[in-house]
C-alpha cells in the first residue's frame, strides 16, 4: 500500500511540477516577445531619425524652390526626394516643412493633396516645432549651423505611424524634411512574419482595453496614448499542458495500473500458495477422493495403538475392480469408491474405529478394544454398491476382507498388515465378498505361494521352461494328426502346470512366457511337418497388439505354412469383448491358422459361442470321458447333441483325457474326429515326442481289418 501511495504521489508531484514549468515557459515565451517587440519599435524609430537626417543632409530645397520658383522645385523633389524617399523599405510619405505649415509632399506614389500635407503637417507639428526651437542655437564647434534629427509616435486617421523629422540647411525660413512611416496590415504582417508572432495587430486603446490581449503600449510624445501592438503570445507550455502531462498521467495510471495488477496477481499468488500449502498439509493426512485418512496416517495411528492396547486390523478389497474400472469408466468407478468409504464409515463410526483408504481400491478399519475378530468380517464384506452398467444393468459391487488382530497376530503395525494381507489374499483367492480371519496357517501357504512366484520370475529369466507335446489322434485312420503343445519346467522341479500358470497370469508374465512358447513350437514343429501343432494362447496374451506381428515374425524365421499351426482358446476369451482381441482372432483366421476352443465343458460352456465365433475346432474336456461318464445316458446325449451340432456347424471335435480303447471305440461309433489322451501317449520332450509318433504312424499302418481297410482299435 506505501508503495502503490508513493507511485501515486509521485506521479501527481511529477504532473504538478510539469504543469508549473509549463506556465513558467509561456511567461518567459512571453516577456521574450514582449522584449523583441519593443527592440524592434526602438530600432524603427530610431532608423527612421538617421534616414531623415541622412536624407535633410543632401538636400538643398531651399536654393532650388528661390532659384527654379515652387512648381519647378516641386518636380525637382519629386525626382530627388519623393520617388526615392517612398520607394525604400516602409516609408510611406515624405514631406518639407515649414513652420507655417507643409510646402511639399509625396504619399503613395503621386505628390500629395492639400489634405495629406495637412494631416502630415498635423501628425508632425509638435515635432517640427522642437526642431525648429533646438535650431536656434548655434553649433560652437562649426560654421554651419547644427544638424536635429528626431522620431516619435503619431496617428493619423487612427492609423499609428512613425514620424520622423531633420532640419534642412538652409537659409531664411526653416524647412523641416519629414518621413512617416505607417504601421499599417502589411507593415504589421511583415514585422510579424519577422519575429514569428502569431496574429501580430495594432489595437486602438479602446480596443486594447476590451481585449486583455499582451501587448506594446503605443503613446505619443506627450503621452497621449495610441493603441497597442498586440499579439497571440507564444505558449510552449501549452504543448507540455497538452501532451506532456497527459502523457505523464497516463504513464503513471498505466504504470499504477500495472504495480496494482502486479501486487493483485503476488496477492493471489501469495492465498494461492497459502492455499496449496492448506492443500499439501490436507494431502499429507486425507486421501482426496474419500476425504478418508489416508495411508501414511492410518499407519501413523496403527503404530501407535498396536503395541500399546488391544486392536483389530481389516483390509478390504473391492472384488474385480479392474474389470469395473473399465465397464463402468473411471469416474463411476471413482463413486463407487466414495460410496464404500462412507458406508465403512457409517458401520465403522469413531471414535473407536478408523477407516482408510490405503490405495486404489484398498481400504483398511481399525478397531481398538476387545472386539470379536470373526464378527468384523461379516460386517464389512455385507456392505454393496449397486451401479447401473453403460448398458443399463445393475451390477452389485462387493468386497473383501482379511483380518488380524493385536496381540494374537501382531504387536507391530507391519506384523499386522502382513498378516491381513495374507489374509486378505486367501479370502480374494476363494471367491468374492469373502473375509478371512488371519491363522498361522495361512502365513506358510503364503510364504510357499510368494517362493513359487520368485521361482516362476527366475525361471523366465533363466528360460527354465521346455515344451513337452502329446499327440492327437485321428479316430478315422487312428494316426497321428497332430500335437499339442504343453508348458513344464525344467527336470528338477516339482511344480505342475495346474501350480504355476496361475501364478504366472497373475505376476503379469504370461506375455514374455508366451512369446517364448510360440518361438519354441514354431521351431519343433519342423520335426512333424504334417501334423499340426497346437499353442495355446492365454487371454493376457491376446490382449496384445504385438501378437500378430509376434507371430508372422516366427512363421518367416523358421518358414512354417500357417495350415500346420493351430492356437487354442478358452471361453474366458469369448467373453472379452475388447477390440484388441477381437482383431486378434480375426487376424488368426485370416492368415489361415486354425483356432480350436479348449475345455469345453468347464465354466459357462455356452453352445452360443458356437455361432457367435467362428472356430474351426471344440475340444472336449476331460470331465465328459473319465469316471465312465461314457456309458451314462444323460453325458452320452449330451456329448453326442454336441457332436452333431458341431459337424453342422463344420467344427471338428477333439475329445481330450481318453485312457482307454474302449473310450475311443465309443467316440468313434458317435463321430468325434479325434483323441487325446494317455492311451496314446504322455506328453514328452520334442525329440522324444517325434519317436513315439513316428512309432503311432507304424502300429496304424500295419494293423487294419483287410475286409475294409480300417484300423483294427485294439491292435493300437
Amino acid at each position: 500500500m506505501i508503495a502503490i501511495v508513493g507511485l501515486l504521489g509521485l506521479t501527481l508531484g511529477g504532473s504538478a511540477a510539469l504543469f508549473v514549468t509549463s506556465q513558467s515557459m509561456d511567461r518567459i515565451a512571453a516577456d521574450r516577445q514582449q522584449q523583441q517587440v519593443e527592440k524592434t519599435l526602438a530600432s524603427l524609430l530610431a532608423n527612421a531619425a538617421r534616414q531623415a537626417a541622412a536624407t535633410s543632409a543632401r538636400l538643398e530645397p531651399a536654393r532650388k524652390i528661390a532659384a527654379q520658383g515652387p512648381d519647378e522645385a516641386a518636380a525637382w523633389l519629386d525626382t530627388e526626394l519623393g520617388r526615392p524617399t517612398v520607394a525604400a523599405e516602409a516609408t510611406k510619405a515624405v514631406a518639407i516643412v515649414t513652420p507655417s505649415g507643409a510646402i511639399y509632399g509625396y504619399t503613395r506614389g503621386q505628390r500629395a493633396e492639400a489634405d495629406e500635407l495637412e494631416d502630415i503637417r498635423s501628425a508632425a507639428d509638435d515635432l517640427v516645432g522642437s526642431l525648429s526651437a533646438a535650431g536656434t542655437t548655434k553649433s560652437r564647434t562649426a560654421a554651419k549651423p547644427a544638424q536635429h534629427a528626431k522620431a516619435e509616435l503619431a496617428s493619423i486617421r487612427g492609423v499609428p505611424v512613425v514620424v520622423a523629422a531633420s532640419r534642412i540647411p538652409a537659409a531664411g525660413e526653416p524647412l523641416s524634411l519629414v518621413t512617416l512611416t505607417y504601421l499599417d496590415d502589411v507593415m504589421l504582417n511583415r514585422w510579424g512574419s519577422t519575429l514569428m508572432l502569431d496574429g501580430f495587430t495594432f489595437l486602438s486603446a479602446r480596443d486594447a482595453a476590451a481585449s486583455g490581449r499582451r501587448g506594446v503600449a503605443l503613446s505619443a510624445a506627450d503621452g497621449t496614448p495610441l493603441g497597442r501592438l498586440a499579439w497571440h503570445p507564444a505558449k510552449p507550455g501549452e504543448a507540455v499542458r497538452e501532451y506532456v502531462i497527459p502523457a505523464t498521467l497516463a504513464i503513471g495510471a498505466a504504470v499504477l495500473c500495472l504495480f496494482l495488477m502486479l501486487a493483485y496477481r503476488a496477492s493471489n499468488l501469495e492465498d494461492e500458495a497459502k492455499s496449496n500449502s492448506r492443500r499439501a498439509r490436507y494431502l499429507e493426512l486425507f486421501d482426496p477422493t474419500t476425504e478418508l485418512v489416508n495411508r501414511a496416517t492410518f499407519i501413523k495411528q496403527l503404530e501407535q495403538i498396536a503395541g500399546s492396547q488391544p486392536c483389530q486390523l481389516i483390509l478390504l478389497d473391492v472384488d474385480e475392480f479392474s474389470a469395473i474400472n473399465e465397464e463402468l469408466g473411471h469416474r463411476a468407478a471413482d463413486d463407487v469408491i466414495r460410496q464404500f468409504g462412507k458406508q465403512l464409515l457409517q458401520e465403522f463410526p469413531s471414535p473407536h474405529c478408523l477407516v482408510s483408504r490405503l490405495d486404489g481400491d484398498e481400504f483398511a478399519v481399525l478397531t481398538v478394544g476387545n472386539s470379536d475378530v470373526f464378527t468384523l468380517g461379516p460386517r464389512a464384506t455385507n456392505i454393496a454398491v449397486s451401479r447401473q452398467t453403460r448398458e443399463g444393468i445393475m451390477v452389485s459391487v462387493t468386497i473383501s476382507a482379511g483380518i488380524a488382530a493385536a496381540p494374537e497376530h501382531g504387536h507391530t503395525a507391519s506384523e499386522l498388515m502382513r498378516h491381513a494381507d495374507i489374509a486378505l489374499g486367501a479370502a480374494k483367492a476363494s471367491g468374492p465378498q469373502r473375509h478371512v480371519v488371519y491363522d498361522p496357517a495361512l502365513g506358510e501357504a503364503f510364504k510357499s505361494r510368494k517362493g513359487l512366484e520368485a521361482r516362476m520370475k527366475q525361471a523366465i529369466e533363466d528360460e527354465g521352461f521346455e515344451l513337452f507335446y502329446q499327440p492327437i489322434i485321428s479316430l478315422r485312420t487312428m494316426k497321428p494328426a497332430g500335437v499339442e503343445a504343453l508348458l513344464r519346467l525344467k527336470q528338477g522341479a516339482k511344480d505342475t502346470p495346474a501350480v504355476f500358470v496361475p501364478v504366472i497370469e497373475k505376476l503379469g508374465l504370461m506375455p514374455q512366457l508366451g512369446a517364448w512358447i510360440i518361438q519354441q513350437a514354431f521351431r519343433d514343429s519342423r520335426r512333424w511337418p504334417e501334423l499340426r501343432t497346437s499353442i495355446n494362447l492365454s487371454p493376457l496374451q491376446l490382449e496384445n497388439p504385438a501378437l500378430l506381428d509376434q507371430i508372422d515374425f516366427h512363421r518367416a524365421r523358421f518358414d512354417v505354412a500357417p495350415k500346420s499351426i493351430g492356437f487354442e482358446i478358452t471361453e474366458g476369451v469369448l467373453l472379452n469383448k475388447s477390440a484388441t482381441v477381437h482383431d486378434n482372432l480375426q487376424g488368426l483366421r485370416d492368415r489361415g491358422y486354425v483356432l480350436a476352443l479348449d475345455d469345453f465343458g468347464t465354466g459357462y460352456s455356452s453352445l452360443s459361442y458356437l455361432s457367435e465365433f467362428e472356430i474351426h475346432r471344440l475340444k472336449l474336456d476331460q470331465s465328459f470321458v473319465r469316471g465312465g461318464r461314457l456309458i451314462e445316458t444323460r453325458s452320452a446325449t449330451l456329448i453326442q447333441g454336441v457332436i452333431d451340432i458341431c459337424h453342422k456347424l463344420n467344427i471338428d471335435v477333439v475329445a481330450e483325457g481318453i485312457e482307454e480303447m474302449e473310450e475311443a471305440a465309443t467316440l468313434r461309433q458317435w463321430g468325434c474326429d479325434f483323441a487325446q489322451g494317455y492311451q496314446f501317449g504322455r506328453p514328452a520332450p520334442a525329440r522324444t515326442a517325434a519317436q513315439n509318433l513316428v512309432t503311432l504312424q507304424n502300429n496304424a499302418a500295419a494293423i487294419v481289418d483287410y475286409r475294409t481297410g480300417e484300423p483294427v482299435l485294439g491292435a493300437v
